[in-house]
């Protein structure tokens, strides 16, 4: 039986008030609320463990420059008896990494270019004010519950930094990597040089995570494959042959 850090009915700040827990990464768990003060459904998330609360906060401010209709809206952050909150907009709907696990084996070339085209809008938003996600990928991808996905929304802005260094300190222990959750879904769409060394990680690397996404909502399936087998392919960056779709 897992064990959460908060249970259903508990008031955070004497404002939000816990309705359920929704999922975790590598680094967070994430709980639909009430925002009491104005009785509206918002998305509270708080870092598991001490050595994410220490860099939760400056992430925290770098999610709240980016204001863009394809991006989860940060509201509120502060802390409370030693724990750090992110208050976000609630999206009623699943991430993509959801959906394509249980729904959709790969998505139809129209329907492809609509998602990819609303999380560029976001992304690019985003590097407009100096911001760059270095964490994309379809679970951080969330849409509206409609067949169109009309609602397209990039989130956890807010956490990138913290993945980024989750992945260094992880990338040479493979141990490490099977047990990271934020790990085994980061690296198909990780460009060459994260892997390399995440220092030099910057724009240019979500740009070749879009195209990662764009292959995998194409095919079903990310560009490299996944996993460590994903590595020395991803490192090589050979053109690839045109995906067999129909």
């Amino acid at each position: 039986m897992n064990s959460h850090i908060h249970a259903a009915g508990e008031v955070i700040q004497g404002r939000y008030r816990i309705l359920n827990y929704l999922a975790e990464g590598g680094m967070q768990e994430v709980y639909r609320a009430t925002d009491l003060s104005f009785e509206r459904p918002v998305a509270l998330k708080t870092p598991k463990n001490q050595s994410a609360e220490k860099r939760f906060s400056r992430s925290a401010q770098m999610s709240a420059r980016v204001n863009h209709p394809n991006i989860a809206k940060t509201l509120d952050y502060f802390e409370e008896s030693g724990r750090s909150y992110l208050i976000e907009e609630f999206v009623e709907g699943p991430d993509l990494g959801s959906v394509f696990k249980n729904t959709l084996e790969y998505c139809d070339p129209h329907l492809a270019a609509h998602l990819i085209h609303h999380v560029a809008k976001g992304v690019a938003a985003s590097h407009h004010v100096g911001v760059c996600h270095r964490d994309l990928k379809p679970s951080n991808i969330l849409v509206s519950k409609d067949a169109n996905f009309s609602d397209v929304r990039v989130t956890d802005f807010g956490i990138a930094k913290l993945a980024e260094e989750e992945i260094a300190n992880n990338m040479q222990d493979e141990s490490s990597i099977t047990a990271s959750k934020t790990l085994v879904g980061a690296l198909p769409y990780m460009a060459p040089e994260v892997i390399e060394s995440h220092k030099q990680a910057n724009f240019q690397a979500d740009v070749w995570a879009l195209g990662a996404i764009l292959h995998f909502f194409l095919t079903g399936q990310p560009p490299y494959g996944v996993g460590l087998a994903a590595v020395p392919k991803i490192l090589s960056a050979e053109p690839l042959k045109p995906p067999k779709v129909f």
